[in-house]
């Protein structure tokens, strides 16, 4: 008996025509065979293949060509319809007469349809999943097993779908580019506050949308490149205010106050998530920061970063303490709203304060390289943040050939920071007092307009941003440092650093497309005008008083062409003019920059890139200083030899690969990139008992090299996936070593394999994996080393119709050069919800066996000096808890 037959059937659940048809199936199938390829013999892999009856044309089975074009199916004798589809190709229907023989077809051609783009429907009998062109809808019902809380329990059992280590929604391993919601973006970056607030019973379904238009969005290529994740809501959830409030508490005074409010109107979307508690919760992530701060990128219709040079832009400590913390009070809220007030004009506002409260407890060993000098410090550190968001969006778009739009963003981050140190060097031991206080206001505006021009696209815009910056920094000590010379008894300073950067920006881009080949002009002009001061105990060498107003303009132009319906190559250049006046010192510096890039789409599944760029940045104002800056207690900032007419070319090469086979479920990604500095700002540090000074020093070699590799496979046969990624990522630069040449190399591989279980009924399932890292720091005379391996178990099942039930564990094991830590973390958690209950009861734990905090190794080694810390990490807890929706 055909195994793979009795399968599927068995899985249709069609015991009683397997049985009656058995004799028919056994003697009767025969094979039909053929290749797809297009009109110049490239073979098309992913072409849909579906054989139909010729009398009622119901769908007999159907498959998928491979990447070589390929294609078989099985079925009985008889007179039969195949029909052919690819998209962006006419469909042919043909005729199949299949009799005792296996049928060999001759290669089937498809032409290219440039004026129509067929809706191909190809739909799996009971598998919940629909593929209507570009859209993979999911009928979640098929997919769920009732032990879902919320959205997240949703997405990772969805085929394809799945949520990274960053609380990132992926498809087939790629990070989506949009979460909607009802149609909306309602919350930009950060899918975890809808994965984790929005409840499982208000999705109705899903929708996995390729090639995605946003409503602004004027461009007639389908191929957008934007892939979107579309969550309907059920119709019962819509139209009025609807959401929940939960509250926890237990030992350890620990507890949890959030709510959910959602109201999905036609129009007006609208979503509020307050939330108070001090079990580490925080409301968005390093990446989440720099997506809704970093408007440079944000703005930038290729969503390629500007490449400058700051260091006083310190990221607000909150953001990277990752419950490396003693205790943290954490009070946020997110407002979202869109509003569609017709059929031409959006608003859209999205709105993020969060306050944190964190208490910090390390201790780190220095070695200095060459001078043999240790440094032993222990750190008490208490931390008040305020930390606020707030975006208004305005899209008017008249007609579906024109929009404009009008973008406000303000960037609030006030800190309050105290440091307790005790720090030995040389047998003196220091008691010191550190007080920050930096402050910083963004502003940014930007008007828009885009038009199409018989499908060519005019971009234009105009920019004004405004940052107000100010850092107040107090440092008290019982004994001398920094080589300072104090009066009596008071080794005390206070600095004070003003930054104001006020810039206008305007954008033009044109693009003429044709059949096979498009060009781009581009130009961007700016006008800026930026200032930086520091006093320090009116000491005249740590004095700073800079004006630099710039002048800068870039003229590109791109080319692309279409080698065939597959590939496509770019190349560009751009000229750049940037002319500076420092403190009434002027310079010009001008310079060619190039691009390059070779792209095949052998399928929507199966893409593959090279590219190449080259180019230049510039100093910004924090290094031209002419004075000292302090850093901390025993670290001072200078500028040695870096000008403002410096130029420090680069070379930027990434090569990428896209795989996904959606018959097998199996995916593949693959990232390289390599960036070669062939000059670059580096440090001269010198290293001395009480003090060490970094003097800004222009080198001829930075280099960095990461990849990453990811695969996921999910089989047919059994309810397990199988995935795994690894990454490696290599820095190699130069610095100087009380001015002697030397060099700096950090090593970072890391790894994560995990099974999971997809049972559709069972009183258990499982998630198991294992997590790996390992950091090398070398220089010329140092070497350490941070080693992080993590086994885990997470699973989860029903005890009963209405208890639920999780037992989240791994095992951290982190080992130093001569220091390990292990730390055991249980997780369990119990979910009591009647079945039309409004009500939700929990009894959850965290790290239960570490009550008390515990302390794990970091790393943090740098040029000159190799590093060790111990750091308190946030004590576990277990809180009772309920939650009423409404």
């Amino acid at each position: 008996m055909n195994k793979t037959l009795f399968y599927n059937i068995f899985q249709k659940k069609q015991f009683i025509c397997f049985f009656l048809l058995l004799p028919t199936f056994v003697f009767s199938q025969h094979k039909i065979e053929g290749f797809v390829k297009d009109n110049n013999s490239n073979s098309i892999d992913g072409a849909n293949i579906i054989l139909k009856k010729i009398d009622n044309e119901e769908t007999v089975t159907y498959t998928t060509s491979n990447n070589k074009g390929a294609f078989d199916l099985e079925t009985k004798t008889g007179n039969y319809i195949l029909k052919i589809s690819y998209i962006g190709y006419k469909t042919i229907l043909q005729n199949i007469e299949v009799k005792n023989t296996d049928v060999q077809l001759n290669t089937i051609t498809l032409i290219e349809n440039s004026t129509e783009l067929e809706e191909v429907i190809l739909k799996a009998e009971n598998s919940g999943i629909i593929q209507k062109g570009d859209v993979t809808q999911y009928k979640i019902d098929k997919f769920l097993n009732g032990t879902e809380e919320n959205l997240k329990d949703i997405i990772s059992k969805l085929p394809g779908l799945g949520i990274n280590e960053n609380g990132k929604i992926t498809a087939n391993g790629k990070e989506i580019d949009r979460l909607l919601i009802d149609g909306e973006n309602l919350y930009k970056k950060q899918h975890q506050l809808a994965t984790e607030n929005i409840n499982s019973e208000m999705v109705k379904d899903a929708e996995l949308i390729r090639n995605y238009k946003d409503f602004e969005s004027i461009n007639q290529n389908d191929k957008t490149g934007i892939t979107a994740l579309n969550i309907n809501i059920k119709d019962e959830f819509k139209n009025k205010f609807t959401g929940n409030i939960e509250a926890h508490t237990g030992i350890k005074d620990k507890y949890k106050v959030k709510a959910s409010l959602f109201n999905f109107n036609k129009k007006i979307k609208l979503s509020l998530l307050p939330n108070t508690n001090n079990l580490g919760e925080s409301t968005m992530s390093i990446k989440d920061y720099y997506a809704l701060t970093d408007t440079e990128t944000r703005n930038n219709s290729k969503g390629e970063s500007k490449v400058t040079f700051s260091k006083l832009d310190d990221l607000p400590r909150f953001l990277n303490s990752n419950n490396r913390v003693e205790s943290i009070k954490n009070n946020f809220v997110a407002l979202s709203s869109i509003a569609n007030l017709s059929k031409k004009i959006k608003i859209d506002f999205y709105g993020i304060f969060n306050n944190s409260k964190q208490n910090e407890l390390n201790k780190r060993e220095l070695n200095y390289s060459l001078n043999q000098i240790q440094v032993s410090e222990k750190n008490a550190i208490k931390e008040i943040n305020y930390f606020g968001i707030v975006q208004l969006n305005t899209t008017y778009k008249p007609t579906k050939n024109e929009v404009f739009s009008l973008k406000n963003h303000i960037n609030i981050d006030n800190t309050d920071q105290e440091k307790e140190i005790l720090s030995t060097s040389n047998n003196i031991t220091n008691n010191l007092e550190e007080k920050n206080k930096p402050k910083k206001l963004i502003f940014n505006s930007e008007l828009a307009y885009s038009k199409n021009i018989n499908s060519n696209i005019l971009n234009t815009s105009i920019t004004f941003k405004y940052l107000k910056g100010k850092h107040n920094n107090y440092i008290s000590s019982n004994n001398p440092f920094l080589n300072l010379d104090f009066n009596g008894n008071n080794f005390t300073t206070k600095q004070t650093i003003n930054k104001t950067i006020r810039q206008t920006d305007y954008n033009v881009d044109f693009a003429l497309n044709y059949n096979k080949f498009s060009v781009n002009f581009n130009n961007n002009t700016s006008i800026a005008s930026n200032q930086l001061s520091t006093s320090t105990n009116n000491l005249n060498t740590f004095g700073n008083d800079l004006s630099l107003n710039q002048f800068s303009t870039k003229n590109g132009i791109d080319f692309t062409f279409k080698l065939s319906n597959k590939i496509s190559f770019n190349a560009g250049t751009d000229y750049n003019y940037t002319s500076n006046n420092l403190n009434n010192n002027k310079s010009k510096v001008n310079y060619l920059g190039f691009n390059t890039s070779l792209k095949s789409i052998f399928s929507s599944n199966n893409i593959a890139q090279f590219s190449y760029k080259y180019s230049n940045s510039i100093p910004t104002l924090d290094y031209l200083t002419n004075g000292f800056i302090i850093k901390d207690y025993r670290n001072i900032i200078q500028n040695e030899n870096v000008l403002i007419n410096n130029l420090y070319p680069y070379h930027q090469i990434n090569i990428s690969h896209f795989v996904f086979k959606p018959k097998s479920k199996f995916s593949y990604i693959f990232n390289a990139s390599y960036n070669i500095k062939e000059e670059s700002i580096g440090n001269n540090i010198i290293n001395q008992e009480d003090i060490t000074i970094s003097k800004n020093k222009n080198i001829n070699k930075d280099r960095f090299f990461n990849a990453f590799a990811f695969f996921d496979k999910r089989f047919k046969k059994a309810p397990f996936s199988f995935s795994g990624s690894l990454s490696y990522n290599n820095t190699n630069k130069e610095y100087y070593q009380d001015n002697i040449l030397a060099n700096f190399k950090n090593d970072n591989i890391s790894s994560i394999i995990k099974i999971k279980s997809h049972f559709k009924k069972s009183f258990i399932h499982i998630n198991l994996g294992y997590k790996y890292s390992k950091d090398i720091f070398r220089d010329d005379t140092n070497t350490s080393k941070l080693v992080i391996s993590q086994p885990y178990l997470n699973i989860n099942g029903k005890i009963s119709k209405n208890l639920f039930w999780n037992l989240n564990s791994n095992v951290s094991l982190y080992k130093g050069l001569n220091t390990t830590r292990t730390i055991y973390n249980i997780g369990p958690r119990l979910r009591f919800s009647k079945e039309k209950s409004k009500w939700n009861f929990y009894l959850t734990g965290d790290n239960i066996f570490n009550l008390n905090n515990k302390t794990i190794i970091e790393n943090n080694s740098s040029p000159s000096y190799s590093e060790q810390k111990t750091t308190s990490i946030l004590d576990g807890y277990i809180v009772f808890g309920s939650k009423l929706k409404f």
